[in-house]
């Protein structure tokens, strides 16, 4: 038995194809699994195969534990209570820990309890994605298969909450769906990109047409020609105007795409993913006026960028090599931090082997771990809450956490947690500088609680990025210009401190380990790639920009 629950893990995380699987399946025997032939058959690595089977043996005895409580008329036989390994179960555990991985944690939290994530474990049962025909399906509770076109990389579990006696309003807020898909708008259909559009044509032919002229956003608004933007600017790009009933069949025409399933609700407004075959993924925020809704969709980047093509300060690639810590990524909405975030990750995936979790408000680009196990969680959809979503992926034993992005202190601190815990942490949040950011943070916390929270930072603070998204001279698209920061012993000093209003001339002073925003704004001003009016309106120190301050017309 438990080679076919091997099998199938290899062949829903991409580990081994149908075809690998059926060439080696005649060689197994007593003394060597599935797992064994193909780590000689040089298919599978070693320390990838030992996690899988470290994983599948505790999953099993969990099982037969919780069977052991049932009625005897209801016990079946250990070969049918073995569960299944889902990579990137957000629910269901025990999972790969540090432990079972060779690396050690300087610190774990208190484990969170089974009732307080799962409810009803008899009657839940694990979905794994892609169909392998090696499953033993005979005598076995039936499995739900959660087939992910175009994303075989990535499965989520079915999550559930405790109930608890609240009112209709917070059940409704609190539930969470029983099943769910995560689409990557891909496939086989292929779309004919119209030069022109106008309201009559469709959301699919709306947003193939944005992505071909690199826009990042449409807006669809009632009385109004259809609109992007596009390197930084927004453009008309039909003559027509819109009516309701186009509003309508556009929403209609996305809710077939939502990731949850759900319908939507008139009147209500919320902000989800939807993907269409053809157009790829994006995110679609609905505001009602009375019976209208108006529309605005972020186009979803379809493939990572470089880390080399981000205009990052060369100091940021030490990030890469981090064991664990916390680095953070702000900037303005819009500016890119989400897309900086999972470049970080899918780099160092690339390079080893990492256990990686992801808690998303909603669920981008989705990403891939060729040499390792991910799982992109949405608040929502797989957690009621970021600091549920944190509280588990520590004590699922991830190696790095992707945070999307901080709300809140407690979010911080439970990011903090798991930094000290031994997981690497990248988060983003909103903030135009370094100085503002860390100041922002201690604000949030009572007079007692700031010492605390900036020994925390001190300690556990590995790097800042603050991105601004800034267009290119003659509308040519947008660059970077970027305050970076590698904590030094000198900033982490200042930080436990508190003394933060030293730390912008302490940047200026460290070009080797930071940059300042405004010397990157320069840079970009003297390589010609942006107007100087664009760096006095988002300079620091407005002062050494004076010269590109625009003058104002005067009206006679």
């Amino acid at each position: 038995m438990r080679n076919q629950y091997i099998a199938k893990v290899l062949f829903s995380n991409r580990l081994a194809t149908n075809e690998q699987i059926k060439k080696y399946w005649p060689q197994i025997t007593q003394a060597k699994d599935i797992g064994v032939i193909l780590v000689e058959a040089g298919l599978l690595k070693p320390a990838m195969y030992k996690q899988v089977l470290e994983y599948v043996k505790k999953l099993e005895l969990k099982k037969s534990k919780d069977s052991s409580t049932n009625t005897e008329s209801n016990k079946i036989s250990d070969s049918k209570t073995s569960n299944t390994f889902s990579r990137a179960s957000v629910a269901v555990k025990p999972t790969p820990t540090k432990e079972s991985l060779g690396v050690s944690k300087k610190e774990t939290l208190n484990p969170v309890t089974a009732n307080t994530i799962i409810k009803n474990t008899a009657k839940t049962e694990l979905q794994i994605e892609g169909n392998n025909p090696y499953a033993d399906t005979s005598g076995t509770p039936p499995i739900q298969v959660e087939a992910v076109a175009g994303l075989e990389s990535t499965n989520i579990a079915r999550v559930q909450l405790k109930r608890e006696e609240t009112d209709d309003l917070t059940k409704e807020k609190q539930s969470l769906p029983d099943q769910f898909a995560i689409n990557s708008g891909l496939g086989d259909l292929e779309i004919e990109v119209p030069r022109v559009i106008d309201p009559s044509m469709s959301l699919l032919q709306i947003l193939s047409y944005a992505r071909q002229f690199n826009s990042t956003d449409v807006y669809l608004h009632l009385d109004s020609p259809i609109a992007v933007y596009q390197s930084g600017s927004l453009h008309y790009v039909s003559e027509t105007k819109i009516d309701s009933n186009q509003l309508m069949q556009w929403l209609s025409e996305a809710s077939r795409g939502f990731v949850d399933s759900k319908e939507f609700t008139m009147g209500r407004n919320f902000s989800k993913t939807f993907a269409l075959k053809g157009a790829g993924r994006a995110r679609l925020s609905v505001t009602w006026l009375g019976v209208t809704p108006y529309l605005a969709i972020r186009l979803i980047p379809l493939q990572s960028i470089a880390l080399e093509d981000l205009n990052l300060p060369a100091f940021c690639k030490d990030f890469l090599s981090l064991e664990s810590g916390l680095v953070i990524i702000a900037g303005e909405a819009s500016s890119g931090r989400s897309t900086t975030m999972a470049t970080f990750a899918e780099t160092i995936a690339s390079q080893k082997g990492v256990y990686i979790q992801t808690i998303e408000k909603p669920i981008e680009r989705l990403l891939q771990n060729p040499n390792g196990i991910i799982a992109q969680k949405e608040i929502g959809l797989h957690a009621s809450t970021g600091a549920q979503a944190t509280r588990t992926a520590i004590n699922d034993g991830a190696d790095l956490i992707l945070f999307d992005h901080i709300e809140n202190i407690e979010e911080l601190g439970l990011l903090l947690q798991a930094a000290n815990a031994g997981v690497l942490v990248f988060a983003v949040t909103s903030g135009k500088n370094i100085l503002g950011i860390l100041t922002r943070f201690l604000d949030s916390v009572s007079e007692m609680q700031r010492q605390p929270l900036a020994q925390s930072l001190a300690e556990q603070l590995k790097g800042v990025i603050v991105q601004h998204l800034i267009p290119i001279v003659d509308k040519q698209g947008e660059v970077l210009a970027v305050e970076a920061l590698k904590v030094s012993t000198t900033i982490a000093s200042l930080i436990r401190k508190m003394e933060f209003m030293q730390i912008p001339s302490t940047l200026a002073s460290m070009k080797s380990t930071a940059q300042t925003l405004d010397d990157s704004l320069q840079n970009l001003v003297d390589l010609g790639y942006i107007e100087g009016s664009e760096a006095w309106k988002r300079a620091f120190d407005v002062r050494r920009f004076m010269a590109y301050k625009p003058s104002k017309k005067v009206e006679i």
